[in-house]
């Protein structure tokens, strides 16, 4: 067959039929000769596959099949991904019924026990793990977790945001996987009555990523959740945030001041760190002193000097920013300010010279100001610190690939302050999301870039200002924003209103 006789297809627009793969190849062979049937008719099989001018491997298929194999090519990592969505909470399954017959007969054998038979235990928690993890990245997701209950253990994935079910196992499987994630994040393996914490790296499809784990006591046993920092190939431009272009021009601007400090904030999970580490790596041009003190280092980059904080070793965030002073710094990057003497050191060297990044929990950019205050940093060196503030939240993206117009509904618009009808965007759910009508998230945000006539009334009174900055803030701010982005459709109205805690 010439290679103008074969099809090219792309498996995300191609709609198929999930059980054609399971009745004619099954998920080995899949996996092995990464190929995927995807259309079967009469002794004929359509097989999407990356080499289809292999002849052996062809050759093999028919056997496999007993039907005439018609090639089709497509991408690995698409062929991949859909061998895993298909067989991929099978594979836990039939992992997991392994080793509960193999329980069964161990406890009707008394005996049965080999010297080694620990190891032959933990070989199906083993196999277990690798495949969630497989999924997990290939569902780019951003935390697995394994959580125990009365009769089994719960695996969800936490994939743009939400959390969703991906497969459940019998509760007997539980400690030897707990077990099995200790080993990797080198954590006591005895110690069940007491959260932990730890850490390890994989290579996973091609791609080296970092894990954190944290393991949690419970009623029905220890639950597990691990935190997946995908590496630099994955990391997100400053273009692909969320920001506005003329936006984003006047934020480079505040990032490329020689000093001062400059505040990212919103609640957990909104982005804060990896926002900062966008912007840091703009400003990491090899002839300045980058040093951040962190706990955990989430993003690491090349040429810039990360410090992990270690309490329990008496390196704090305070005794940390001190050191780092005595580096001649010219960036400090704070992973989060949370104590009034971190704040202190933090806006001290800001009005000495140091370009100071920090994140802080407020509820919006106005907060900052009364939290700087509550933690006993005078309003004058507030004012002479403060060079800008950034507060945002995470929502997620519409699927390009699916979206379509659809009007605010009347409730919605109620809900916004904003005339029925108005023009929005929603994702009808396509392969390519996986049905949901997102695909990926960003930012939106508000900001404030100070400048000498706002330092000066934020001197004069600083309480009344933070009011007044909030009340303007909420006309011009961050509903503008998420307005705008549910007009230009990059995200729903249902997503603002998550976001904006309405209703």
């Amino acid at each position: 067959m010439s290679n103008k006789d074969i099809l090219t297809c792309d498996l995300y627009d191609l709609t198929f039929d999930m059980e054609i793969p399971k009745s004619t190849l099954g998920h080995f062979y899949c996996d092995k000769y990464a190929a995927l049937p995807v259309r079967r008719e009469g002794g004929r099989l359509w097989v999407a596959t990356s080499d289809p001018q292999n002849g052996r491997a062809l050759n093999s298929l028919a056997d496999l099949t007993g039907m005439f194999i018609e090639p089709m090519f497509a991408r690995e990592e698409d062929i991949r991904f859909h061998i895993n969505r298909i067989f991929g909470s099978e594979r836990i399954g039939t992992i997991a019924s392994q080793f509960a017959a193999e329980e069964l007969k161990r406890a009707a054998v008394p005996g049965i026990e080999a010297e080694n038979g620990e190891d032959l235990r933990n070989a199906p928690a083993v196999r277990l793990i690798e495949s969630l993890i497989e999924s997990a990245v290939l569902y780019r997701a951003s935390d697995i977790h394994l959580e125990p209950g009365e009769r089994h253990m719960r695996a969800r994935f936490r994939v743009d945001g939400r959390l969703t079910d991906f497969q459940r196992v019998d509760i007997s499987m539980q400690p030897h996987i707990i077990s099995r994630l200790k080993i990797l994040g080198g954590m006591d393996i005895a110690e069940k009555r007491l959260p932990q914490d730890g850490h390890f790296k994989a290579r996973v499809r091609e791609e080296d990523i970092d894990f954190r784990l944290s393991t949690l006591p419970t009623l029905h046993g220890e639950k597990a959740a691990v935190r997946l920092l995908y590496g630099k190939e994955s990391r997100l431009g400053k273009d692909e945030l969320g920001f506005f272009p003329e936006d984003l021009t006047k934020l480079n601007d505040l990032f490329n001041r020689p000093f001062g400090a400059v505040f990212i904030t919103g609640p957990t999970g909104s982005g804060k760190s990896t926002t900062l580490s966008c912007f840091m790596e703009g400003l990491n041009t090899g002839d300045i002193n980058i040093v951040t003190v962190e706990d955990p280092v989430e993003n690491p980059l090349p040429g810039v000097n990360h410090m992990r904080i270690e309490p329990a070793a008496g390196l704090t965030f305070q005794n940390a920013l001190r050191s780092i002073l005595r580096q001649d710094p010219d960036v400090i990057m704070i992973g989060e300010i949370r104590d009034p003497e971190t704040a202190r050191i933090a806006i001290q060297a800001a009005v000495t010279g140091h370009l100071v990044l920090a994140t802080l929990h407020t509820n919006d950019a106005a907060g900052v100001l009364e939290r700087l205050l509550d933690m006993g940093v005078e309003p004058y060196l507030v004012a002479a610190a403060l060079s800008g503030v950034i507060s945002q939240r995470l929502v997620r993206r519409i699927c390009p690939d699916c979206k379509a117009p659809k009007p605010l509904s009347a409730g919605e618009a109620l809900t916004l302050g904003v005339p029925p009808g108005s023009p929005s965007f929603a994702g009808a759910g396509c392969s390519r999301c996986g049905g949901t009508g997102y695909r990926g998230r960003l930012a939106v945000y508000e900001y404030i870039i100070t400048d000498d006539a706002l330092k000066r009334r934020m001197i004069q009174d600083p309480e009344r200002f933070a009011v007044k900055l909030r009340k303007k803030r909420a006309e011009t701010g961050l509903k503008a924003n998420c307005l705008r982005n549910i007009a230009e459709g990059n995200t729903t109205a249902g997503e603002i209103i998550r976001a904006l805690n309405y209703g």
